[in-house]
């Protein structure tokens, strides 16, 4: 939030209690520790996750999910087959406006 009029507002502000001189330090001693403890506490399930990339496992489900995934692409996006006999009467058709190598 960036209002200069509230800034302004607040250092105009004298606080009615004085504050201990230690209190900066000890406030960013807290900061700092329960910074420590959420990265502790994440710490087990990258480790999880990162060793079970490292399997030799993870490369070959990888390359088999990425080959069905190409397969259901390609066979989702492919037009529909014409019937045989009808493009065999197209191509020799002297009516037929296509034209052909």
């Amino acid at each position: 939030m960036n209002d200069p009029e509230f800034d302004h507002l607040l250092r105009m502000v004298d606080p009615p209690t004085s504050l201990p001189a230690s209190f900066r330090r000890e406030v960013w001693q807290r900061i700092e520790s329960s910074a420590a403890a959420d990265f502790s506490a994440q710490r087990p399930r990258l480790h999880r996750g990162l060793s079970a990339v490292d399997s030799p496992w993870a490369p070959a489900i990888g390359i088999a999910a990425m080959v069905a995934l190409g397969l259901w692409l390609g066979a989702a996006t492919s037009p529909p087959a014409k019937d045989a006999k009808l493009v065999y009467a197209e191509s020799i058709s002297p009516f037929s406006t296509a034209k052909h190598p």
